[in-house]
């Protein structure tokens, strides 16, 4: 008996050491988990400048349905900007043509800011710089026929859709200057239209030079008498065939100021920014135009973001956008391949306000 006892007591510290190995066991197998998880290294995140939004052919604007855009040219990283060129919609919808050569340069952050809507991509080269050959269109609006025991007779009669008015470039001039219209906009223009500045009480302003250049683009040319009333005046378009189109209040005239024309005498205009000087008056370009710096001053608060344009009387118009400010007098803007010819220069705020320097430019 007491052997018996001995070899169970024997058997049992076997039992009790081998469970608290297998537990040890397990314990260091579930920390040696642990430590493998804790120890694994996390992953690495990395972020990519983002480039350019926008490639030769891209055709980019402010709003999907706008009948205007800009045709990017061209990008330049060293400068981080834009060559672009102002396009206009076919009448059946397609892009586009351009009506003239001319294109400007615009900053990379203010182009992908102000227009964000890619239209559409095509080839730079297929674009023609003159708008198409539009053939208008007749409109049978009532056919009758007539039934007889000997003879059939139609009898057809035809309309036009009644002209509108969107927009005007420029839309304000100074009285006794003459002013190039150089994108009137609206929707069935007729050849032979004719364009009035109306104004109550006073003698209407017939526009010259009116050319149809689609069913929806216009240009002309406005001779504002010197006694003209200052304020805002009527658009009035009408069509050969007596349909006619009004827009109240839509031009402004300025007062007179001395010796102003727009080929010959230099002079600022009566805005609410007055330019005071520009600087140099006179360049030499080469065969491809000047490129240079202007420093344009004014007695009026200017303000970031805003624009400087240069037009010629041929309806050329070179813009920089957000150019240098020196002071809150002084622009310091910067222009590319600018052609020959007389200048008008005109610096615009971003709340609309605006001033013109007429002929305050020329490059010989």
């Amino acid at each position: 008996m007491k052997n018996s006892a001995r070899i169970f007591i024997t058997l049992s510290i076997f039992l009790i050491l081998g469970a608290a190995i297998m537990g040890c066991s397990s314990s260091s197998g579930s920390n040696a988990v642990n430590n493998t998880s804790a120890n694994t290294p996390s992953a690495t995140v990395t972020t990519t400048a983002t480039g350019p939004q926008f490639i030769a052919g891209d055709i980019v604007s402010s709003s999907s349905s706008s009948s205007t855009g800009w045709l990017v040219i061209s990008y330049d990283s060293a400068k981080d900007s834009y060559t672009r060129a102002f396009i206009y919609k076919n009448t059946d919808g397609t892009w586009g043509y351009r009506i003239s050569s001319s294109t400007e340069t615009a900053a990379r952050n203010v182009m992908e800011k102000v227009y964000k809507v890619k239209i559409t991509h095509v080839t730079v080269s297929s674009i023609p710089t003159s708008a198409p050959t539009v053939v208008t269109a007749t409109v049978t609006t009532k056919t009758a026929t007539v039934a007889k025991t000997t003879a059939t007779t139609t009898v057809t009669t035809t309309t036009a859709g009644k002209p509108s008015f969107k927009s005007m470039i420029p839309d304000e001039g100074n009285a006794g200057s003459s002013v190039s219209i150089t994108d009137l906009v609206g929707n069935n223009f007729q050849s032979g239209a004719t364009v009035q500045l109306t104004h109550s009480g006073s003698t209407s302003i017939n526009a010259t030079s009116v050319v149809r250049v689609s069913a929806s683009h216009m240009t002309c040319t406005f001779a504002i008498p010197s006694n003209a009333v200052a304020g805002a005046w009527n658009i009035v378009i009408t069509n050969p065939d007596g349909q006619t189109a009004t827009y109240s209040s839509y031009f402004t005239v300025h007062g007179s100021t001395s010796s102003v024309t727009t080929t010959t005498t230099t002079s600022a205009s009566s805005g609410s920014i007055v330019i005071t000087s520009v600087t140099p008056t006179s360049v030499t370009g080469s065969n491809y135009g000047w490129t240079g710096r202007l420093t344009i001053d004014t007695s009026t608060t200017l303000q970031q973001g805003l624009t400087v344009t240069l037009t010629n009387s041929a309806g050329t118009i070179i813009t920089v956008e957000n150019p240098q400010l020196n002071s809150n007098t002084e622009i310091y803007p910067l222009f590319t391949s600018v052609p020959k010819g007389i200048w008008t220069v005109k610096v615009t705020n971003p709340d609309g306000s605006s001033g013109v320097y007429s002929g305050g430019f020329v490059v010989n």
